[in-house]
């Protein structure tokens, strides 16, 4: 390790541990109530703090504060575009969002708000008994996550069939080809095949075929996907928090350690399958990862 980036790290922490008796900064790109839970959770995770919120077209400073917390690829491009080295943990970006292959500055830390693939695997095993193949279509843009989701596939000891999408004519044409040798459908952050147009023929397609879609957030879920977990405004501030109180991991892309499981009963049980219990599924997934090195 070269001397000035062992001093960037000793500079991080002692800037982490001055937040306790200073202040933090939330940049958002616009009010909403999604912005104002957020911002009182960690408010109420940080009484002694006064936690600030500005957007971005209030031209936030960031030298003001020790530590900043921005909300969304939009708020994250701005923070890239500045000098400021101020520690920066980035909220509420997708992985279609992220260029592939990217790195990101020591200062800055990501905390996604994608699901953890290992996660939704151990939902699809609790899910559908005796699983042992999962199927996942992606376009070419999004083809970089695909060794995210075999690594996870292989450390739960499923299988994976992908199919590549190139253009949405070929569509239910790939579907087709991976509900025939897999028994869920995964659903992942890829906008070009999870989207408001092509959700209906994706769910009716696979339904006819008693394949469930698991994922791949939660708003999929009143539209027909089974279940799926996600993050919260609570638990993505409550994960924001969790990270103060570890060590400054440079550039680091993180998943949210808070989350819940949000489930469709009616799906389950017009295929025959037991109503979910969101509860029981979300103590068997803490408790499964919990045992997992």
């Amino acid at each position: 390790m070269t001397p000035w980036r062992l001093c960037l790290m000793i500079l991080l922490c002692l800037l982490c541990m001055q937040i306790r008796a200073e202040g933090l900064l939330v940049i958002k790109p616009r009010e909403t109530e999604l912005t104002r839970t957020f911002i009182a959770t960690l408010q109420e995770q940080h009484p002694e703090l006064e936690v600030l919120s500005r957007q971005i077209d209030q031209l936030p400073d960031l030298d003001s504060t020790p530590l900043a917390v921005t909300m969304g690829v939009e708020a994250l491009q701005w923070r890239l575009t500045q000098a400021s080295r101020t520690p920066t943990i980035a909220t509420y970006v997708t992985l279609d969002q992220l260029e592939p292959g990217a790195s990101y500055p020591d200062h800055v830390q990501i905390l996604l708000a994608s699901a953890r693939p290992e996660r939704q695997l151990l939902l699809a095993q609790l899910l559908i008994p005796r699983l042992q193949t999962v199927g996942l279509l992606h376009s070419s843009g999004q083809r970089w996550q695909l060794p995210l989701w075999r690594q996870a596939a292989r450390q739960q000891g499923l299988g994976l069939v992908a199919s590549e999408v190139h253009q949405q004519r070929e569509l239910l044409r790939g579907l087709s080809r991976v509900l025939d040798s897999s028994e869920v459908l995964i659903g992942i952050d890829d906008p070009d095949i999870y989207n408001a147009t092509t959700i209906k023929s994706l769910l009716l397609t696979s339904y006819n075929r008693n394949r469930v879609l698991i994922g791949p957030s939660a708003p999929f879920i009143a539209a027909g996907s089974l279940s799926t977990t996600y993050s919260s405004p609570r638990d993505m501030a409550m994960s924001v928090h969790q990270l103060f109180q570890q060590p400054w991991q440079n550039g680091a892309l993180n998943y949210p350690q808070h989350y819940s499981v949000l489930s469709n009963p009616q799906v389950a049980r017009s295929l025959g399958l037991p109503p979910p219990d969101d509860a029981q599924l979300l103590r068997l997934i803490r408790m499964r990862e919990s045992q997992t090195p």
